[in-house]
């Protein structure tokens, strides 16, 4: 700080002052305008959220300086002051600014934070976009333009914050906020990989943590970028340190003070790493059974050790068992059931009015695309049936095919009855509102209602949310957050239960415990799947998702119908 370090400080501090201003528009509150964060796929915004937090810690760090170094060493902050023009009300400034800095809450429906003034009015980035990004860099199939206008995220901007400031602290607020900007961003940067490993530590995913730290490290190794060629990836290098560190490591500074809140990865046996604070050396290692710290050089040392100051003397390790980091089970509250493949198998249905307009339009309709439609809102549906077309359709005579379609299902759903309920789904409704838990539906079915009058346990349900209710659909959260408030509880509180990629998304979003409904493996991101919803038994799955929750290896619960889906492991 002496010899430069504050001179720097003060000069980038001022920065803020000149691109930001108090808005009358927000109670007076300091907003930064025009800027670009880390993500790139978003540019020339206003109150980025990761820029607005990064400033609130330089401004109140500048001001903190200059007091500081105006009281301790005033000849060096008189010089400073003459070769700077720092002036005397430039500090109070930095702290007013800093103190009235703009920082938008969660948003009241989805329960993430914006990442910026505009970006959850965006829409959701279509499925074809979706699809590109997992192949090749946005830029390279999509003008900008037309990315810039989506829900899409090169590195999430929020998730960045989060890491690096660790506020808020709150698990369910952060898992949230990770399950919402995984599902948007494209990882095109390999800036984002560590960050999105810290992240999900800090979440308590500890399995994603590993995932995202094997691709950082691996990186150019393995040329998972295929531009190895081009040279290393440096930042990528020093990323994984920081996932091993920050992430599994759980390090952090709290007033000054290291601090350390280590987790041990599935897949590892143990890990060490050095921390070198103000001339000690320490050493950090784990492994199964507890934490050693030592203090290897230096005087004595006060830590934090998940939250607890203890002291550490040089040469004298402490050993502390290790905490098992996941989050405490809650209690769950209500369950929120889908309906198209989960408790009636209106798919075949759906299948057949989609491909019977394909026909009459002449285009190209299989299985797989029967698939991509799964759990899909009917205008976007829509989209991926006219993909194969070679003209344009303007939004009437899109809602004119639409509409063509919805009246072929309602012809066929007509016929139902309660023998096309699937096989124990009434049984497994009923045996959970005896459980005494709540019981909802979430469908992206806008015919939901008239559905459930055909299969006769409309009844069964304390709380009904069908498409007509909601702006947004799945894999958005909104129908889930929706049907929680409906039934009066906390998602945290409720258990989703789906059979489509889209509807566990959403679940997860949400802040909810997902149990999927499939017999394949394309539900890897549910915390519990079952064969089908005959398997689905209140009492003893609720004491099954508390076991996974707090199984760190992601071992299965013992029961046949059971499996638990640990996600993919590179070797």
């Amino acid at each position: 700080l002496l010899e430069g370090g504050a001179e720097m400080l003060f000069e980038t501090a001022r920065l803020w002052l000149e691109v930001g201003r108090y808005s009358p528009r927000r109670n007076d509150a300091f907003c930064i305008f025009q800027v670009t964060g880390p993500d790139e796929y978003t540019v020339l915004v206003d109150n980025d959220f990761y820029t607005n937090h990064m400033a609130k810690k330089h401004l109140a760090y500048a001001a903190d300086v200059a007091e500081w170094l105006a009281q301790t060493y005033p000849a060096t902050f008189t010089e400073l002051q003459a070769r700077t023009g720092l002036h005397a009300d430039e500090s109070l400034a930095w702290r007013q600014a800093a103190e009235a800095m703009y920082l938008p809450p969660p948003d009241e429906r989805l329960g993430v934070f914006p990442q910026d003034d505009t970006f959850l009015d965006r829409p959701l980035p279509p499925d074809s976009m979706v699809r590109k990004a997992a192949d090749n860099p946005l830029l390279l199939d999509f003008h900008p333009l037309t990315i810039y206008r989506h829900q899409v995220c090169k590195q999430a901007d929020v998730l960045h914050a989060l890491a690096l400031t660790g506020e808020p602290a709150d698990r369910d607020c952060r898992r949230r906020n990770f399950d919402y900007y995984e599902a948007i961003t494209t990882h095109d940067s390999t800036l984002s990989l560590p960050v999105f490993g810290i992240a999900a530590a800090q979440a308590g995913y500890p399995r994603k943590a590993w995932e995202y730290f094997q691709q950082a490290l691996r990186i150019d190794v393995d040329n998972l970028h295929g531009n190895t060629s081009h040279g290393v990836h440096l930042a990528a290098m020093a990323g994984s340190w920081m996932n091993l560190t920050w992430g599994f490591g759980g390090c952090s500074l709290r007033d000054a003070t290291p601090a350390f809140a280590p987790s041990l990865p599935p897949a590892w046996r143990g890990y060490r790493f050095g921390f070198l604070w103000r001339g000690r050396r320490l050493r950090i290692a784990v492994d199964a059974r507890e934490i050693t710290y030592t203090l290897l050089e230096g005087q004595t040392l006060d830590i934090r050790h998940f939250g607890h100051c203890i002291t550490l003397e040089p040469g004298c390790p402490q050993r502390h068992p290790l905490i098992d980091g996941t989050p405490t089970p809650r209690a769950f509250k209500g369950v929120i059931f889908d309906l198209d493949g989960v408790l009636a198998d209106t798919a075949t249905v759906h299948h057949a009015a989609w491909k019977k307009l394909a026909d009459e339009l002449d285009l190209p309709f299989d299985d797989s695309m029967g698939t991509r439609l799964k759990g899909v809102d009917r205008m976007a549906s829509l989209e991926i049936i006219l993909e194969g077309s070679s003209r344009m359709y303007s939004e009437a005579e899109k809602a004119d095919l639409a509409e063509r379609k919805n009246h072929y299902y309602r012809e066929q759903i007509a016929r139902f009855s309660p023998e096309n309920l699937l096989p124990g789904a009434r049984r497994a409704v009923e045996a959970t509102r005896r459980a005494g838990l709540k019981t909802a539906l979430a469908s992206a079915s806008r015919n939901a209602p008239m559905l459930l009058d055909r299969l006769g346990i409309r009844d069964l349900f304390d709380y009904i949310v069908d498409a007509g209710r909601i702006r947004h659909h799945k894999p958005n959260p909104e129908i889930f957050l929706a049907a929680a408030q409906g039934l009066g509880l906390d998602p945290t509180d409720c258990l989703g239960v789906e059979d489509a990629v889209a509807g566990v998304a959403a679940i997860r979003a949400a802040g909810m415990f997902a149990v999927g409904i499939s017999t394949g493996d394309e539900l890897n991101d549910a915390g519990i799947t079952l064969a089908s919803i005959a398997d689905f038994d209140a009492d003893r799955l609720i004491a099954d998702t508390h076991h996974t929750q707090r199984t760190t290896a992601g071992h299965a619960p013992d029961h046949d119908s059971i499996h638990h889906q640990p996600g993919r492991v590179s070797a």
